[in-house]
């Protein structure tokens, strides 16, 4: 069997879980084996119809309590591997995602491939493609059918298309004793209207050239017009004029946006590793040796100040 682990927060279902259920369903098309999908907490039976479209055959439910830390979720699912006879288990390359495939790794003694973009069969051999060296450049690795094989995928690497419509079977899990020296005092959710940055189909950032805080209003009136997210290169975020959470590159977040729009971000290595793999970057400089150019679909060299009010005085005529 091919298992995937969703990612839901807020008790929301997040678009990576649905790419990885087609990848799931996919691999189990060439490879003749079912799929599934298991869920952790007390309230996600609501959400086992969302995965009915995707050709997933079971669902598996842990249902003991609300949260569960990465530790308790890696020895459950330990389990389960060794149970179902699971070869192959898929993760969301989220911080999450990150946290549960080295601990399932460790206690199968296997590798864990993270982040990666691509995975198909070849020849009877796994391919997979993931970005190294802050995307620098491209691996392409080869692997044989050793099971149990760990994988993370970067969100939006992959499309969703819906597959084979099916009723999954429900399995409750049973319950086991975990012994572990971490424990969830509380948990503290923080209160947001913004759009998730990797889930944003549109995405308006801003880098040192934004100049201060206040200047960020810009971006978040464009991205509102196009219904879409701000983000911010690390020089943003590391003056204090945008929380942690908007940064995208290396040390950020890794999106995938249909559109990039990029204002006054000189193109630094570590923020192109976060958004490269965007379909159209538009880039907005007053430099135009910036090297944000070199790797633009389209690029406009003036100044944001005065170019960026009259894409927003445009989109507003567009919408009358």
């Amino acid at each position: 069997m091919i298992l995937v682990y969703p990612e839901i927060r807020d008790n929301q279902i997040k678009r990576v879980s649905f790419e990885l259920s087609i990848l799931a369903y996919n691999l189990g098309q060439v490879l003749n084996k079912a799929t599934g999908v298991v869920l952790f907490g007390d309230t996600l039976k609501e959400h086992i119809p969302s995965f009915k479209n995707f050709g997933i055959n079971k669902v598996f439910l842990y249902e003991n309590k609300a949260q569960f830390t990465s530790l308790e979720i890696g020895e459950i699912l330990a389990q389960l591997i060794k149970k179902e006879n699971i070869t192959i288990i898929l993760l969301p390359a989220t911080i999450k995602g990150k946290e549960i495939g080295p601990i399932l790794a460790t206690n199968f003694r296997k590798s864990f491939f993270q982040d990666i973009t691509s995975l198909e069969i070849r020849d009877d051999k796994f391919k997979i493609i993931k970005p190294i060296y802050a995307g620098k450049v491209i691996s392409e690795i080869i692997l044989e059918k050793e099971f149990p094989l760990f994988f993370s995928i970067r969100p939006k690497a992959i499309g969703i298309k819906e597959s084979e419509t099916l009723e999954p079977e429900i399995i409750e899990i049973d319950k086991i004793d975990i012994q572990t020296k971490v424990k969830i005092v509380d948990f503290v959710k923080k209160l947001t209207t913004k759009v998730d940055l990797q889930e944003a189909d549109i995405i308006v950032s801003g880098g040192r050239g934004m100049k201060s805080a206040e200047n960020f209003k810009l971006l978040e009136e464009l991205a509102s017009l196009l219904n879409g997210a701000v983000g911010a290169s690390r020089s943003a975020v590391d003056a204090g004029w945008r929380d942690h959470s908007d940064q995208v590159g290396q040390t950020g977040k890794t999106v995938a946006p249909t559109l990039y729009i990029a204002c006054g971000i000189s193109g630094a290595i570590q923020h192109l590793v976060g958004m490269i793999n965007s379909k159209i970057i538009v880039a907005i400089n007053k430099d135009k040796e910036a090297n944000i150019f070199k790797v633009c679909d389209y690029g406009i060299v003036g100044d944001l100040f005065e170019i960026i009010p009259l894409l927003i005085e445009e989109i507003k005529k567009l919408k009358e």
